[in-house]
């Protein structure tokens, strides 16, 4: 497939740090209802903390900035990428997009019980599907920003790679305070920047391959969620040094072949931004 070159907009390509100081900014209050109300969080699903409510801000940030530069047309282009399943050109990218995470989640789990015995066994319901229904609206809200309207220019300026892990760095660290706030350990937090940053080059990878389809990103971001949901007992037993190192060893093995994580933009579609 012939590679296009990617069309962004200027004035974030001058500054692309302006879109992440927005929802950094945008997110200090969910931060700070998190420290100081914890209490707030039986309003939110799942028993996660208030400041959940911050993946509102990467696609509200987006939207902002979209609307100040394009106008109206180019919020309609950028809310369209949503469900833009059309620009995939081969769906198997789309069973990659779900699959990938629970076959991780299934592999990690049997290396944990291989270390543990004595950890608890899963158990599998029908409920996981409503979990994973419910990640994925969330998803959108936070893909759309990182995907959808952060990720391209990042890639134009600095390459897959080190826009891959920058922009997963950055995924994580600003899920840092809502980890501490839930009670997750300094050690778990770190291990989780690196499964974190592996979760994005995947991400990436399958993205720059589906026709640069934001769909992709929302479904493997869901899935994350939803498989870390299933690990017994209720998330409590996931171990994000299993998973990281797992996904580093399995994307080192996957970077030997020549395409990965390459450019491929859709000759279907251009954006301009």
């Amino acid at each position: 497939m012939t590679s296009h070159p990617l069309q962004v907009h200027c004035a974030f390509l001058q500054s692309p740090s302006r879109y992440f100081g927005w929802v950094f900014a945008a997110s200090l209050p969910f931060y700070a209802l998190g420290i100081l109300a914890p209490q707030l969080k039986r309003l939110i699903p799942f028993g996660l903390p208030i400041s959940t409510l911050m993946i509102f801000c990467p696609a509200g940030v987006a939207i902002s900035l979209t609307y100040r530069y394009e106008g109206q047309a180019g919020v309609r282009r950028l809310l369209g990428r949503v469900f833009d399943y059309r620009v995939i050109p081969n769906k198997t990218w789309l069973l990659l997009s779900v699959g990938i995470m629970p076959a991780a989640m299934l592999f990690s789990y049997a290396v944990q019980l291989l270390l543990d015995p004595s950890l608890p066994q899963a158990v599998w319901s029908l409920t996981l599907v409503f979990s994973f229904a419910v990640y994925f609206f969330g998803a959108i809200s936070e893909e759309l920003g990182w995907t959808g309207y952060a990720l391209d220019p990042l890639q134009h300026r600095y390459g897959c790679l080190v826009a891959s892990v920058g922009l997963g760095t950055l995924w994580w660290l600003w899920h840092v305070i809502p980890y501490h706030v839930t009670g997750r350990s300094t050690d778990w937090i770190l291990w989780q920047g690196l499964a974190t940053v592996m979760f994005r080059i995947i991400m990436v990878w399958i993205y720059n391959h589906a026709g640069r389809s934001v769909l992709t990103s929302i479904l493997f971001h869901a899935a994350i969620n939803t498989s870390i949901d299933a690990f017994p007992v209720s998330s409590s037993h996931y171990d994000p040094k299993v998973m990281g190192l797992m996904l580093l060893g399995l994307t080192l093995l996957v970077a030997v072949g020549p395409k990965f994580l390459t450019m491929v933009a859709s000759p279907k579609r251009v954006d301009s931004r």
